[in-house]
């Protein structure tokens, strides 16, 4: 390495002393005598040629005959030698690079070296000497790494939070694309762990209990074990409670089946989503949002067969409807069709009030008759005679029905049997509207008042005395009673004290029908107005008017914690949303 050194430094001393245009003595083209020896022994101490002996040379021959023989293949044919040596020109560290691997000679690297004409040594004066192979430093492993390494290491771990993350960030900057690159390739399966998997069962549905459905839905096709924690039915009771979803279809449930198929079925083509009840619940809400939201309103079906008659009662379950009317008969259309499939003929006044679970109608008439039928065939199942008056309203739970008159009286019967089973007197006027959950029954009547019954032992548990018109409508949630009058006022009753909790008011007429589910009260009134309140506040949260509002008395509603469906005598029907108050 310091042969090399003195080399650049002699090539150097000899330019600085030539002009520039001229070729410096040390590359003259004739070497003779003592001078030739001197610089032989020069390259011969360097290791690039070997000495030979003085007879071997012609001492006449010009260094333009003595190519080097490393260059003499590189170089053209004869007749074109001469013009190709003058433009030949190269630096010392490409000339020394040509015999040497640059990377093992620093004093290449040296930013001060010139450039020097191409040297040209006669070939037959030497032969090229083989060097001996650069001796290499082991490459590190993990079992042999470098010594500075443990000490750099252990100061590392001395090191406070901040400090390591700035000797990470020089360290990463100084290194280069692909030692980043095995960084991350290092670094990126820590991130990669599927923890959820690695959770107890409990755990991880509590985690997953913080996802919105629809993220639920795709964290579902992830892989199996994700799946199975993502269709846990508990899972989604929490997801329908949330939502105010509490018609939960039961499995193997014969009318529900269908819809629910369809409805995860569309899920399975997604993510492959087995059949979970609750998510069946939630996906049948989701799909029918989605149709109010995105679908068409389809043209009307008229329902065409009671003539000029009104229509007092309907009730809708299924695909099917049922429809009341003061010509004595009901008549049953298809949902889907609009066709009548029957009508039920048995009644010698005009129905005012029925009921309908599955395929089972009840029907209450002028005639003061309640008749049991059966949907499928039509036929009278039973008729309940006890009443004195029309039947003008009732509640079935089960396979008990209750039901209220004009006699001021309500009775209970069986619907299997046919058998009377309690009446319950008290009421001082027509009864207009009843409750049944069961356990007990609450009535509203002309009389202004409202009562609490025990319908096993006919008592009157409680009489609940407040308004000063006549009551026409009920709500009954097992704690709460709500009753609306045509004082304009709506009272919420407690149902195990009977004392008046709050006296909402706000409505400027009748309350013609009201809903309560979850503490949430929605009243439709006269006023063509909607209104949303809070139970257990007192608190009006949502009006549903504006420029949408109907033109005419609210007749029938229905919600489901989210939307608000109204009907009006103005012949329309409008879709609210519970939140905003606005037309949906």
């Amino acid at each position: 390495m310091h042969l090399l050194e003195d080399a650049v430094t002699v090539l150097r001393k000899s330019t600085s002393h030539n002009n520039i245009n001229q070729k410096p003595e040390l590359f003259n083209f004739r070497i003779h005598g003592e001078e030739k020896t001197e610089k032989s022994n020069f390259l011969s101490e360097l290791g690039l040629v070997e000495e030979c002996d003085d007879d071997s040379i012609n001492k006449e021959d010009s260094w333009e005959d003595c190519i080097d023989q490393d260059f003499s293949e590189d170089l053209p044919p004869d007749n074109e030698l001469a013009e190709s040596r003058k433009e030949s020109w190269m630096s010392v560290m490409d000339f020394l690079a040509k015999r040497f691997n640059p990377t093992h000679l620093p004093c290449l690297q040296h930013p001060n070296l010139i450039k020097v004409p191409r040297l040209h040594l006669p070939y037959n004066c030497y032969r090229q000497t083989q060097l001996p192979p650069v001796e290499r430093a082991v490459i590190p492993t993990k079992d042999n790494p470098p010594p500075e390494m443990s000490e750099w290491l252990a100061q590392f771990s001395t090191w406070s939070n901040a400090e390591r993350i700035m000797a990470i960030n020089e360290l990463i900057a100084r290194c280069e694309p692909t030692q980043v690159r095995h960084m991350m390739q290092v670094i990126e399966p820590q991130f990669q762990r599927d923890f959820i998997s690695l959770l107890p069962k409990e755990l991880a549905l509590n985690v997953l209990s913080f996802l919105e459905p629809r993220d639920l839905l795709r964290a579902a096709q992830t892989c199996r074990s994700w799946r199975f924690l993502a269709e846990d039915n508990l899972l989604w009771k929490e997801k329908c409670k949330h939502a105010g979803i509490d018609e939960i279809p039961k499995r193997g449930c014969r009318q529900d089946r269908p819809v629910c198929i369809c409805l995860l079925g569309r899920v399975l083509q997604l993510g492959k989503i087995l059949e979970c009840c609750n998510l069946a619940a939630y996906m049948r809400q989701h799909a029918i949002e989605m149709n109010w939201r995105t679908k068409p309103i389809r043209p009307p079906k008229m329902l065409k067969g009671h003539d000029d008659h009104v229509i007092t009662c309907l009730q809708f379950c299924g695909n099917r409807i049922v429809s009341g009317s003061d010509d004595n008969t009901l008549k049953v259309w298809s949902a889907t069709t609009g066709k009548c499939l029957r009508t039920l003929v048995g009644h010698t006044g005009g129905v005012w009030s029925s009921q309908m679970s599955g395929s089972t109608i009840i029907s209450g008439s002028t005639d003061r008759t309640l008749k049991v039928w059966d949907a499928d065939t039509g036929v009278c199942i039973h008729t309940l005679y006890g009443h004195t008056s029309t039947v003008r309203c009732m509640h079935l739970h089960g396979k008990k029905v209750v039901s209220g008159s004009r006699d001021a009286t309500l009775r209970v019967w069986d619907i299997e049997t046919g058998n009377f089973l309690h009446v319950l007197v008290g009421h001082l006027a027509a009864v207009r509207c009843v409750q049944y959950d069961g356990r007990l029954v609450v009535s509203g009547a002309y009389d202004y008042m409202v009562k609490v019954w025990n319908p096993e032992t006919e008592e009157c548990l409680h009489t609940l005395q407040g308004h000063t018109n006549r009551v026409y409508s009920l709500q009954f949630d097992g704690v709460y009673v709500v009753s609306g009058s045509l004082d304009t006022s709506i009272r919420v009753w407690e149902v195990e004290t009977g004392a008046c909790k709050h006296t909402l008011m706000g409505h400027q007429s009748l309350t013609s029908g009201m809903e309560l589910r979850n503490n949430i009260l929605v009243s439709g009134n006269a006023d063509s107005t909607v209104k949303v309140w809070d139970i257990v506040t007192g608190q009006c949260l949502q009006t549903l008017s504006g420029p949408y509002k109907h033109q005419s008395a609210v007749t029938c509603l229905q919600f489901n914690n989210r939307f608000v469906i109204t009907s009006s005598d103005d012949g329309t029907v409008k879709l609210w949303d519970v939140r905003t108050g606005g037309i949906y």
